[in-house]
Formats: structure tokens, C-alpha cells, sequence
């Protein structure tokens, strides 16, 4: 008996459009494709849309919604939108102009790579018992290499601003205010928001 598709198992046909579609506005960025008879439509009427397949959809969609921005992608302009809707200095930040979208992002990687680091710092300190060989799991030779490349940048820039670097984290990690930041450390307002630019613009350097 010939293999008949069913609702779990997509036919071949919907497999090949479904891949033609990723290719045409992923892979290539084609736009949206215009509904039949569009260009025919009476002065004031909207043309219906073409949903695309289910995960491309949501792709092209996001791209649709930040289009109108030049700069950077539409996958940092949607995160930094919904970091600003947050509260936190960061996000004041970002709602008066003083960092922008790529900044953002910067100091998420950025509070990230702290907490990796000091989440393995201590499960290393909670695993000091003698072992029998020196392999395992544990072993230096089995880290992750994204967690290699991640804290070796950390300490990149950590060395990078390291005049300034509690104050840095205090703002990145504790989320402190930027002007408590610049009184605890005696600087003016114009002073430390011009040192947190630059470290954020320096981490994508490290």
C-alpha cells in the first residue's frame, strides 16, 4: 500500500514548500510574498495577508516589525524592546538614549559571562575532593568551548576596564542606578555614563 501522508507526517509537497519558503526568506530575505489580485484592489481597502509556514512566519514577522530601523537586526532591536519595557537601570538607560540596542545586548553577554564564571567558580570549589584519575566529566579537557571563548573574553575586558571595573559591574550585574554609581564613586553623571559606553562598545572587541 502507497504511503499515504497524515496530519503528524507532512506530504512531500508541504515538506518542499515549507523549504522553499525558508530559503527564499531566511536564507535570501525575500519579503513577504503580495496576495492575489493585490495590485486590483479599490483605494482604501488592505490587501489580506500571506501566512507563511508556522516558525518562518514568526521570522518574517519579526523583520516586518523592525524594518523601518537601518541599523543592526531585527532580532536586537525586539530584544532591546522588551529590556526597555523592564525596569532596572539598564532599561532607563536604554528609554532615555544614553546606551542603545548593541550596548544592550553588550551588557546582557556581559552579566552573563560574571554569572557563568562565578557559578562554575563555585561548583569547582564544592568538588576540591581528591579523585582517582585525571579524567571525567570534570576534567579540564571536557569544558564546554563556548564557556572557554566566553571567559576568556570576560577576562579580556575585565583587564580592559579595570580602573573603573566595580563600578561597571555594580551597574551590569547589580543593577545599580548610574547616578548612585557615579556618587559612590565620585564622579559626575557625564563622567560614568561616558566609561559605561565605552566598556560596553569595547566588549565586542575582546
Amino acid at each position: 500500500m502507497p504511503y499515504l501522508p497524515t496530519d503528524e507526517a507532512p506530504s512531500l509537497a508541504e515538506a518542499l514548500e515549507r523549504e522553499r519558503q525558508r530559503v527564499a526568506h531566511l536564507v535570501l530575505g525575500e519579503p513577504r510574498p503580495k496576495p492575489k489580485g493585490a495590485n486590483r484592489l479599490k483605494k482604501g481597502k488592505t490587501p489580506a495577508i500571506v501566512s507563511l509556514e508556522p516558525g518562518i512566519e514568526e521570522r518574517v514577522l519579526l523583520r516586518e516589525r523592525w524594518s523601518h530601523k537601518t541599523n543592526g537586526t531585527a532580532e536586537t532591536h525586539e530584544h532591546a524592546a522588551v529590556q526597555a519595557r523592564r525596569e532596572g537601570a539598564l532599561a532607563r538607560l536604554v528609554a532615555t538614549g544614553a546606551i542603545d540596542a548593541h550596548q544592550l545586548a553588550a551588557a546582557d553577554q556581559i552579566a552573563e559571562a560574571y554569572h557563568s564564571i562565578t557559578a562554575e567558580v563555585a561548583v569547582r570549589t564544592a568538588n576540591l575532593e581528591p579523585r582517582s584519575s585525571g579524567g571525567g566529566p570534570h576534567s579540564a579537557s571536557h569544558a564546554p568551548i563556548a564557556a572557554v571563548i566566553r571567559e576568556r573574553a570576560y577576562a579580556r575586558w575585565r583587564d580592559a576596564v579595570a580602573p573603573h571595573a566595580l563600578m561597571l559591574l555594580a551597574i551590569i550585574v547589580d543593577d545599580m542606578a548610574l547616578t548612585t554609581a557615579a556618587r559612590d564613586w565620585r564622579l559626575s553623571n557625564r563622567r560614568a555614563r561616558s566609561i559605561l559606553v565605552s566598556a560596553l562598545d569595547s566588549w565586542k572587541r575582546c
